[in-house]
């Protein structure tokens, strides 16, 4: 009995940073739309249609053999987390003929892209049912996505993209665990409730960190470009190449963040 209603406690909780989640991303998308260039709409969908079938793929992959036992959602409670986070940071991984801030900024708009796929499914599953409110509740939570992935990114800018994905992956599953491993019974559902409280808490109380490390990451990168650009006007008379973008180690030394290696 106590288990159910700590979890009833998580859903009320997840309701109400949802709403600040949403908002507080929502207000950072639009910051980052005036610091970062315009992306090109064919490759967010494109990319987006990759990262959702992927994971959906993935999915199908762990749950068809163990399909309709309990077994199936231990299952998507281990690994749903790291896939569809992974999903999300392939355009990230393999847009190579982008830079970083451009490729940052397409992988963020992916995960929006995603996450708005699947809140439409659950909302059509859930309304066909009679179930109006959850399917809202389900639009409303759909920035998670993105709140996940900026933080993932995070730690890539800093340069460790495989410590961003296993915070990622770990925020994420820690969300989901407490209603997928209610068949288990109220008590463990309950207990991994009190880890979904402090994912929900920690992933809001990163957002702003997040945003806000890689806004500045930006400005540097265009200020430094600025300044070698109009070093090498003034010191030849003529027009160069642009250089090079500068590495992650030395944007983050003079920002005195540590730096270990670039992804």
């Amino acid at each position: 009995m106590i288990g159910e209603l700590v979890v009833v406690a998580y859903l009320l909780i997840a309701l109400i940073f949802g709403v600040k989640i949403f908002t507080k991303t929502l207000s950072w998308l639009a910051e980052t739309d005036r610091a970062v260039f315009p992306l090109s709409n064919l490759s967010i969908v494109g990319w987006g249609v990759v990262a959702f079938v992927t994971a959906f793929l993935l999915e199908l992959a762990v749950m068809y053999p163990l399909w309709g036992s309990s077994a199936m959602f231990l299952a998507l409670a281990l690994f749903v987390g790291p896939i569809e986070e992974g999903a999300k940071l392939l355009p990230f991984v393999f847009s190579r003929g982008k830079d970083r801030m451009t490729r940052w900024r397409l992988t963020l708009k992916v995960a929006l892209f995603f996450g708005i796929i699947e809140a439409l499914m659950y909302f059509v599953v859930l309304a066909s049912r009679g179930n109006i409110l959850g399917g809202f509740l389900r639009l409303i939570i759909l920035m998670f996505h993105v709140a996940w992935t900026a933080v993932a990114l995070e730690s890539a800018l800093q340069g460790s993209l495989l410590e961003g994905y296993l915070r990622a992956s770990l925020l994420h599953g820690l969300y989901d665990a407490p209603v997928l491993l209610m068949p288990f019974g109220g008590e463990i559902a309950g207990l991994l409730a009190l880890g979904g409280i402090w994912a929900i808490i920690k992933l809001y109380n990163s957002i702003d960190e997040a945003f806000r490390f890689a806004v500045d990451y930006e400005k540097r990168l265009l200020e430094r470009r600025r300044a070698t650009v109009g070093t090498i006007y003034s010191d030849s008379g003529t027009p160069q190449n642009e250089p090079e973008e500068e590495s992650g180690e030395e944007i983050l030394e003079e920002s005195g963040e540590d730096f270990t290696s670039w992804p």
